[in-house]
């Protein structure tokens, strides 16, 4: 009996929880794509969220150019606007490999922020030929 009085006041208290724990899209962050070594690699955003207390990024990668890449991974660093670092992150794009003309999806990760929403977010790109 007590296990099932404190597994309900557990499971009241989650539901409780205020919408921190949910995903609230961010539409004000800005982002800033760094030049590269990579220049046929583009990045467009698609989504940024806040959850639970992080930004969470889904992104498409682009190589437009006539080289294939392997294993290519994004950077991304949120700044304040003071352009101080709130944190960064390295995410791998799937699939790794690029061919010229294809695209992959970064999505999923979650950058660390110190519990603040960024105001900017620099993305650099990086491929490796085979």
């Amino acid at each position: 009996m007590f296990k099932t009085v404190v597994s309900v006041a557990v499971l009241a208290a989650f539901v409780a929880l205020p919408a921190e724990s949910a995903a609230r899209e961010l539409k004000s962050v800005k982002f800033e794509v760094l030049p590269s070594s990579s220049v046929a690699l583009s990045f467009k955003p698609r989504k940024v969220e806040w959850v639970l207390g992080k930004v969470r990024i889904e992104g498409t990668v682009e190589n437009s150019g006539p080289d294939d890449y392997e294993w290519v991974e994004v950077v991304y660093t949120a700044l304040d606007r003071n352009r101080q670092v709130l944190g960064s992150d390295v995410w791998h794009v799937t699939p790794f490999d690029l061919d010229s003309g294809m695209s992959g999806e970064v999505d999923g990760d979650l950058i660390y922020t110190k519990g603040r929403i960024p105001a900017i977010i620099t993305v650099e790109i990086s491929g490796d030929l085979p």
